[in-house]
């Protein structure tokens, strides 16, 4: 009687699981084995849920691999600029990895015929997605056996539900075309992306301390096994590759926070191109160098995610093959060279501005550009700079006191010696008046540069260029 009794509850439970799981598969919400059948799509805006069905068993002929740098491209556009019916199988936050698993099922499906691939450094990184941010890895293998994950979260049917009462009330029916694009759920401008930098200026340095940079050989490696492979593995593919353009702003507080990470950013471009250029089938474009974007803060919501816009010129750009942005042997090194000397360029003013100034030093012989790290703008528009690159520069000595938080500079027979947030300092003991106080920003202190360098003989002159660019020239003692 007692085996019985089990027996007709494993039983039970077996025809339970069978009918659930027959219900996955008829009902199907995240369209992982097929298109609906009795009701009209619902896509989710979970990403790494949604992604599998829709490589799976829709068409299409070019897709978009990415981070959230790549949620607003429009399917339409780039059908338009690229060309081939596309879809969109962006991750916002995702690593290599995870794209790699959307790219290589799409491609299984024998239809791709473009690639279309948003490629961020941080992508490159060991995952640290866990959690809710976990990728789920059993949708996009070809065993039916471990989705049972899927077939028994009711999250999926909740969301399902949800979404066809909000058909049936609003009559709308949610295509792909905007599929996980936010362009009008957020505020772009600058005073908002600047408000980004300057929290970050101090939260990202403290992170960096605590977080160990991922090692050179580390992202290589990832790269060569999620990107690489897959190129190599598909010849007959267009592999569009290229770089998303952050304000100039997020590669400026990662070389002020991290410059370990800016620098393997920057080693990066070159060799990941070493590597695309022995394929026919890849392209390479740039558009972290585009000052007309970059610089433009209305264009972002923080300081790396861009407006729509952009997206479709970057998709404009790459189906004309625009040699501006089009990435080869001969220029590769020009795009390194140009962002680093853009990140020298960039200054924020204390009323939340961004301007782009060019700092030289006039040797006698010629100007000279020099870089004096991070560039801050004063209320009275005098440029601050950091302390330690202006003293290597002055060949100045540099005490700091932490406590009281007191600069001293000191070179030859003379001293400088100021105070954060104080408007006036001490050149050779006299008291002389501050335009703009300095000011300590992420364990960064900066100072005046006209009248820190006036206190050692040397001259700052500016120039204005236009509207928010401008010049300064340095000239030592005895060049006048």
């Amino acid at each position: 009687m007692h085996k019985r009794t089990i027996g007709w509850f494993f039983l039970g439970c077996m025809l339970f699981a069978s009918m659930f799981i027959l219900l996955a598969c008829v009902v199907d919400p995240l369209q992982l084995y097929h298109k609906p059948w009795f009701y009209k799509p619902v896509y989710t805006t979970e990403e790494r849920y949604q992604n599998a069905g829709l490589a799976k068993n829709y068409e299409y002929e070019t897709i978009i691999i990415g981070s959230s740098m790549t949620e607003n491209f429009f399917p339409s556009k780039v059908e338009e600029a690229i060309g081939g019916k596309t879809m969109k199988l962006s991750f916002r936050g995702s690593y290599v990895d995870e794209q790699y698993m959307a790219a290589k099922l799409a491609l299984g499906t024998g239809q791709v015929k473009t690639v279309l691939w948003g490629l961020d450094y941080f992508a490159l990184k060991t995952n640290i997605n866990e959690g809710q941010n976990a990728f789920p890895y059993y949708l996009y293998d070809r065993n039916f056996l471990n989705d049972y994950k899927y077939w028994f979260n009711y999250t999926h049917y909740e969301r399902l539900i949800k979404g066809l009462v909000r058909q049936y009330r609003t009559g709308h029916v949610q295509g792909l075309e905007g599929l996980y694009n936010w362009n009008f759920s957020v505020k772009f401008g600058e005073d908002v992306t600047i408000r980004h930098y300057r929290k970050a200026l101090t939260e990202e340095a403290i992170a960096a301390k605590v977080n160990e940079e991922d090692p050179l050989e580390v992202v290589q490696g990832n790269f060569n096994k999620y990107v690489l492979s897959l190129i190599e593995a598909h010849p007959d593919v267009k592999f569009l590759i290229y770089y998303p353009p952050y304000s100039i702003l997020r590669h400026v507080v990662w070389r002020e926070t991290n410059p370990e990470r800016y620098e393997y950013q920057l080693f990066m471009k070159e060799w990941m191109y070493e590597q695309f250029s022995r394929f026919p089938n890849v392209e390479v474009y740039d558009f972290q160098t585009e000052a007309d974007w970059s610089f433009h803060l209305d264009y972002y919501k923080d300081m790396s995610h861009h407006h729509q816009d952009i997206n479709t010129w970057i998709a404009q750009a790459i189906g004309r093959r625009d040699p501006k942005y089009l990435v080869t042997a001969d220029n590769v090194r020009d795009f390194v060279e140009e962002l680093d000397r853009q990140v020298d360029e960039a200054a924020v003013s204390d009323d939340d501005r961004l301007f782009r100034v060019r700092v030289f030093l006039d040797d006698g012989g010629g100007l000279t550009p020099i870089s004096l790290g991070t560039l801050m703008i004063g209320n009275g528009g005098n440029l601050r700079v950091p302390a330690k690159g202006l003293a290597e520069l002055l060949g100045a000595e540099l005490e700091w006191e932490r406590e009281t938080k007191h600069l001293r500079l000191t070179a030859g027979d003379r001293t400088f010696e100021l105070t954060v947030g104080e408007t006036t300092a001490l050149a050779d003991g006299e008291t002389i008046e501050l335009t703009d106080p300095a000011q300590l920003i992420g364990g960064t202190t900066f100072v005046p540069l006209a009248e820190t360098a006036a206190a050692f003989g040397w001259e700052a002159s500016r120039t204005d260029l236009g509207d928010r660019e401008f010049e300064v020239v340095l000239k030592a003692p005895g060049q006048r």
